[in-house]
Protein backbone atom coordinates (compact mmCIF):
# COMPACT_ATOMS: atom_id res chain seq x y z
CA UNK A 1 0.00 0.00 0.00
CA UNK A 2 1.54 3.04 -0.93
CA UNK A 3 0.71 6.18 1.32
CA UNK A 4 -0.06 9.48 0.57
CA UNK A 5 0.09 13.01 1.11
CA UNK A 6 -1.56 16.06 -0.51
CA UNK A 7 -0.23 19.40 0.25
CA UNK A 8 -2.37 22.09 -2.57
CA UNK A 9 -3.50 25.88 -1.19
CA UNK A 10 -7.05 24.89 -2.39
CA UNK A 11 -9.35 22.57 -0.45
CA UNK A 12 -11.29 21.97 -3.39
CA UNK A 13 -8.07 20.84 -4.87
CA UNK A 14 -7.17 18.74 -2.08
CA UNK A 15 -10.44 16.85 -1.44
CA UNK A 16 -10.82 16.27 -5.35
CA UNK A 17 -7.03 14.48 -5.51
CA UNK A 18 -7.48 12.86 -2.36
CA UNK A 19 -10.88 11.13 -3.49
CA UNK A 20 -9.66 10.26 -6.76
CA UNK A 21 -6.48 8.64 -5.52
CA UNK A 22 -8.38 6.62 -2.84
CA UNK A 23 -10.34 5.06 -5.26
CA UNK A 24 -6.64 3.00 -6.29
CA UNK A 25 -6.33 -0.30 -4.58
CA UNK A 26 -2.71 0.63 -4.01
CA UNK A 27 -3.12 3.48 -2.73
CA UNK A 28 -4.24 5.02 0.81
CA UNK A 29 -4.04 8.92 1.07
CA UNK A 30 -3.19 9.14 4.90
CA UNK A 31 -3.10 13.23 5.20
CA UNK A 32 -3.48 16.31 3.49
CA UNK A 33 -1.79 19.84 3.73
CA UNK A 34 -2.70 23.66 2.83
CA UNK A 35 0.50 25.41 3.31
CA UNK A 36 4.43 23.88 3.02
CA UNK A 37 5.22 23.90 6.94
CA UNK A 38 1.72 21.92 7.55
CA UNK A 39 3.23 19.39 4.36
CA UNK A 40 6.78 19.13 6.50
CA UNK A 41 4.84 18.72 9.60
CA UNK A 42 2.69 15.86 8.46
CA UNK A 43 5.45 14.46 6.02
CA UNK A 44 7.39 14.12 9.47
CA UNK A 45 4.70 12.46 11.69
CA UNK A 46 3.15 10.39 9.18
CA UNK A 47 5.39 9.06 7.44
CA UNK A 48 3.73 8.90 3.57
CA UNK A 49 5.59 6.89 0.66
CA UNK A 50 4.17 9.91 -1.36
CA UNK A 51 3.92 13.55 -1.30
CA UNK A 52 2.00 15.15 -3.82
CA UNK A 53 2.79 18.96 -3.77
CA UNK A 54 1.47 22.16 -5.66
CA UNK A 55 5.19 23.64 -6.37
CA UNK A 56 3.85 27.30 -5.31
CA UNK A 57 2.64 25.86 -2.36
CA UNK A 58 2.97 28.63 0.35
CA UNK A 59 5.57 28.13 3.03
CA UNK A 60 8.37 26.02 1.02
CA UNK A 61 10.54 29.01 0.47
CA UNK A 62 12.06 26.31 -2.13
CA UNK A 63 12.15 23.34 0.03
CA UNK A 64 10.49 20.20 -1.01
CA UNK A 65 8.29 17.86 1.85
CA UNK A 66 11.45 15.01 1.29
CA UNK A 67 14.52 17.27 2.21
CA UNK A 68 13.21 18.86 5.36
CA UNK A 69 11.93 15.83 6.32
CA UNK A 70 13.88 14.09 9.67
CA UNK A 71 12.73 10.47 7.96
CA UNK A 72 15.59 7.91 7.56
CA UNK A 73 13.69 7.01 4.51
CA UNK A 74 12.62 10.47 3.03
CA UNK A 75 9.12 10.46 0.87
CA UNK A 76 8.92 10.72 -3.07
CA UNK A 77 7.29 13.88 -4.22
CA UNK A 78 5.32 14.40 -7.62
CA UNK A 79 5.01 18.13 -8.42
CA UNK A 80 2.01 19.38 -9.15
CA UNK A 81 1.88 21.94 -11.57
CA UNK A 82 5.42 22.06 -13.26
CA UNK A 83 7.10 25.52 -11.50
CA UNK A 84 10.56 25.97 -10.78
CA UNK A 85 9.73 27.00 -7.08
CA UNK A 86 10.72 24.42 -4.62
CA UNK A 87 13.64 22.12 -5.11
CA UNK A 88 13.67 20.17 -7.82
CA UNK A 89 16.26 17.44 -7.69
CA UNK A 90 13.65 15.82 -4.54
CA UNK A 91 11.26 15.80 -7.34
CA UNK A 92 10.45 11.95 -8.62
CA UNK A 93 7.80 13.44 -11.19
CA UNK A 94 6.57 16.59 -12.61
CA UNK A 95 3.09 16.97 -13.70
CA UNK A 96 1.09 20.58 -15.33
CA UNK A 97 -2.79 21.40 -15.17
CA UNK A 98 -2.53 19.90 -18.69
CA UNK A 99 -1.91 16.14 -17.42
CA UNK A 100 -4.61 14.20 -16.69
CA UNK A 101 -5.55 12.02 -13.71
CA UNK A 102 -3.94 8.79 -15.64
CA UNK A 103 -0.99 10.48 -15.34
CA UNK A 104 -1.14 11.35 -11.76
CA UNK A 105 -2.06 8.04 -10.53
CA UNK A 106 1.16 6.79 -12.77
CA UNK A 107 3.14 8.98 -11.28
CA UNK A 108 2.28 8.16 -7.38
CA UNK A 109 2.73 3.89 -8.18
CA UNK A 110 6.03 4.85 -9.18
CA UNK A 111 6.88 7.26 -7.20
CA UNK A 112 5.43 4.48 -4.75
CA UNK A 113 7.70 1.62 -6.32
CA UNK A 114 4.74 0.30 -8.20
CA UNK A 115 4.65 -0.35 -11.84
CA UNK A 116 1.57 0.60 -13.04
CA UNK A 117 1.29 -2.42 -15.83
CA UNK A 118 2.12 -4.89 -12.95
CA UNK A 119 -1.45 -3.95 -10.89
CA UNK A 120 -3.92 -5.87 -12.91
CA UNK A 121 -5.16 -2.95 -14.03
CA UNK A 122 -5.24 -4.71 -17.51
CA UNK A 123 -6.92 -7.96 -15.76
CA UNK A 124 -9.77 -6.05 -14.64
CA UNK A 125 -10.49 -4.09 -17.95
CA UNK A 126 -10.55 -6.89 -19.52
CA UNK A 127 -13.59 -8.44 -16.90
CA UNK A 128 -15.67 -5.50 -17.01
CA UNK A 129 -15.46 -5.60 -20.82
CA UNK A 130 -17.09 -8.88 -20.82
CA UNK A 131 -19.63 -7.26 -18.20
CA UNK A 132 -20.72 -4.52 -20.78
CA UNK A 133 -24.19 -5.18 -22.64
CA UNK A 134 -24.18 -6.13 -26.49
CA UNK A 135 -25.13 -2.58 -27.06
CA UNK A 136 -22.29 -1.28 -25.07
CA UNK A 137 -19.67 -3.33 -26.58
CA UNK A 138 -21.07 -2.68 -29.55
CA UNK A 139 -20.63 1.12 -28.88
CA UNK A 140 -17.15 0.74 -27.85
CA UNK A 141 -16.31 -1.11 -30.65
CA UNK A 142 -17.51 1.66 -33.06
CA UNK A 143 -15.73 4.17 -30.65
CA UNK A 144 -12.49 2.21 -31.23
CA UNK A 145 -13.33 2.72 -35.16
CA UNK A 146 -12.86 6.51 -34.60
CA UNK A 147 -16.56 7.23 -34.95
CA UNK A 148 -18.21 10.19 -33.44
CA UNK A 149 -21.32 10.06 -31.61
CA UNK A 150 -23.61 11.58 -34.26
CA UNK A 151 -22.24 8.38 -36.68
CA UNK A 152 -22.01 5.93 -34.29
CA UNK A 153 -25.69 7.07 -34.00
CA UNK A 154 -26.98 6.71 -37.57
CA UNK A 155 -25.07 3.57 -37.54
CA UNK A 156 -26.83 2.41 -34.80
CA UNK A 157 -30.38 3.80 -35.40
CA UNK A 158 -30.28 4.98 -31.76
CA UNK A 159 -30.06 8.53 -30.80
CA UNK A 160 -26.78 11.00 -29.81
CA UNK A 161 -28.58 10.95 -26.36
CA UNK A 162 -28.48 7.07 -25.94
CA UNK A 163 -24.57 7.18 -27.22
CA UNK A 164 -23.59 9.38 -24.69
CA UNK A 165 -25.57 7.13 -22.07
CA UNK A 166 -24.05 4.17 -23.22
CA UNK A 167 -20.54 5.61 -23.38
CA UNK A 168 -21.20 7.03 -19.83
CA UNK A 169 -21.64 3.47 -18.52
CA UNK A 170 -18.67 2.32 -20.35
CA UNK A 171 -16.61 4.67 -18.65
CA UNK A 172 -18.16 4.34 -15.29
CA UNK A 173 -17.96 0.29 -15.57
CA UNK A 174 -14.56 0.31 -16.76
CA UNK A 175 -13.54 3.07 -14.25
CA UNK A 176 -12.23 5.02 -16.81
CA UNK A 177 -12.21 8.44 -17.05
CA UNK A 178 -11.55 9.07 -21.12
CA UNK A 179 -13.53 7.60 -24.62
CA UNK A 180 -9.14 7.57 -25.39
CA UNK A 181 -8.89 5.43 -22.16
CA UNK A 182 -11.82 2.80 -23.14
CA UNK A 183 -10.59 2.54 -26.49
CA UNK A 184 -6.90 1.45 -25.73
CA UNK A 185 -9.16 -0.85 -23.43
CA UNK A 186 -11.03 -2.27 -25.65
CA UNK A 187 -8.25 -2.95 -27.88
CA UNK A 188 -6.27 -4.82 -25.57
CA UNK A 189 -9.17 -7.06 -24.81
CA UNK A 190 -10.24 -10.11 -26.35
CA UNK A 191 -13.45 -8.41 -27.92
CA UNK A 192 -11.47 -6.45 -29.83
CA UNK A 193 -9.31 -9.61 -31.37
CA UNK A 194 -12.31 -11.39 -31.74
CA UNK A 195 -13.61 -8.76 -34.56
Amino acid sequence: MITVIVAHEHRLVRQALSKILSLQNHVLVVGDAASGSDAIEKAEKLCPDVVIVDSALPGLNGMSPAESSGQKKKPEVVVFPRRRSIADGDAISHLTYNDNIPALIEAVLEAGGVNASDIGDDLKCREAIDDLTKREKQVLSLLAEGLSNKLIAHRMTITERTVKYHISNILRKLNLFSRTEAVVAFLRSDLASSQ
